[in-house]
């Protein structure tokens, strides 16, 4: 639907990457645009049942698939976190997220909108650029079609059977995901590119062969892809990963990576990132860390030495990746919007939910009360 390039950082300057108004042109590919239609063609002028929002509601967001619970043996020796030197010199901070959120469901699926962010700090400037919301209808008939592109289509990440409506959804927000990593990657020279998550693939939503694409082009261009994980279910002796880190006072990076590879020792999935825990100031929070593996240790100890001296990290995240989350991540009132929209757009006609504990119970039927 829309997209934009703003500065909002302190003092203007010039951007010596083209992630500016050209970019915005390409940030929505063509193939999601053309789904994205095909997709809302299929409610046909339908029912559509919102989804009721209020402004101080907490989660809006769909939660992202998050990794397996798994446990590290605990008789292994963990080594001692190594010290984060600032490396002197600043260099180009490139950060991408994308959020997703229901918007309501009709009488023949659920209806979903996608936003991404693209967030670069240059010296003491902020800036950004989004593209969406873009709408998508998704049932069985989309998911077929998917199906089918995706043989078509090396953009679109494929799977051989039909999925839900949230599966589908994953996978098309990895797509936009991937698209706009790329184009980050492919546009930053000798920068730092920071991504959401980890540098893990091989999942039929999250394929190998586009995030191998997106560190090449990368390395490439001097870059180096470092990816932080808000959450995980990497767990030693018990407890996450990043509780190995509770008794440093001090930026340290602690790597863990040669007791977790061995957990993945075949095909599909692949660790493509050295895995680290990483706290970025002595009064930070900790994160698992990951890191492209085709950087020496060295390269990737000074890569992180020099995002802590060229973004700010207060609060141990990179200040470049939060701002593209609040960027990317939906408000209760752009959701009321958003229906708004497609109400007219479409036109669809507004269908009032119905609430079986009010209609079997009366005043008695409370949500609150246990099932």
């Amino acid at each position: 639907m829309t997209h934009r390039t703003q500065d909002i950082g302190f003092e203007h300057s010039k951007i010596s990457m083209l992630l500016s108004e050209e970019s915005g042109n390409i940030l929505l590919p063509d193939f999601l645009l053309n789904l994205s239609s095909e997709s809302m063609r299929t409610l046909g002028g339908g029912f559509f049942e919102p989804r009721e929002v209020t402004t101080v509601e907490g989660e809006l967001e769909d939660a992202v698939e998050e990794e397996p619970h798994l446990n590290l043996a605990n008789t292994t020796i963990i080594d001692e976190p190594a010290p984060i030197a600032k490396v002197i010199g600043n260099c180009t901070v490139a950060a991408v997220d994308v959020s997703s959120v229901r918007v309501g469901e009709s009488e023949q699926g659920l209806l979903y909108a996608l936003r991404g962010a693209l967030v670069w700090r240059e010296g003491l400037s902020y800036n950004f650029t989004r593209c969406g919301p873009l709408a998508f209808h998704l049932n069985d008939l989309i998911a077929r079609s998917l199906n089918r592109r995706s043989r078509a289509n090396d953009n679109l990440s494929y799977s051989a059977w039909s999925p839900l409506s949230e599966r589908l959804l994953s996978r098309l927000r990895n797509t936009l995901e991937r698209w706009m990593q790329r184009l980050a990657c492919s546009r930053l020279s000798r920068g730092i590119v920071l991504l959401d998550g980890s540098l893990t693939a091989g999942t039929p939503d999250n394929p190998t062969v586009y995030l191998e694409d997106i560190l090449n082009r990368s390395r490439e261009n001097g870059n180096a892809v470092i990816a932080f994980s808000k959450e995980t279910k990497l767990c030693f002796s018990g407890k996450k990963i990043t509780r190995l880190l509770d008794k440093a006072n001090y930026p340290c990076m602690l790597n863990i990576d040669r007791i977790i590879t061995p957990q993945f020792p075949s095909a599909p999935v692949r660790l493509m990132g050295r895995v680290y825990v990483a706290k970025l100031t002595s009064r930070g929070l900790p994160f698992r860390v990951d890191i492209d593996r085709q950087l020496s240790e060295e390269s990737a100890a000074k890569a992180v030495g020099r995002l802590i001296n060229s973004d700010i990290v207060e609060q141990g995240y990179p200040e470049t990746l939060r701002l593209a989350h609040i960027l990317s991540t939906f408000t209760a009132n752009e959701i009321l919007a958003i229906q708004r929209h497609l109400s007219i757009e479409y036109g669809l006609k507004l269908a009032p939910r119905l609430s079986f504990r009010r209609s079997l119970f009366g005043p008695y039927g409370t949500s609150t009360e246990a099932s």
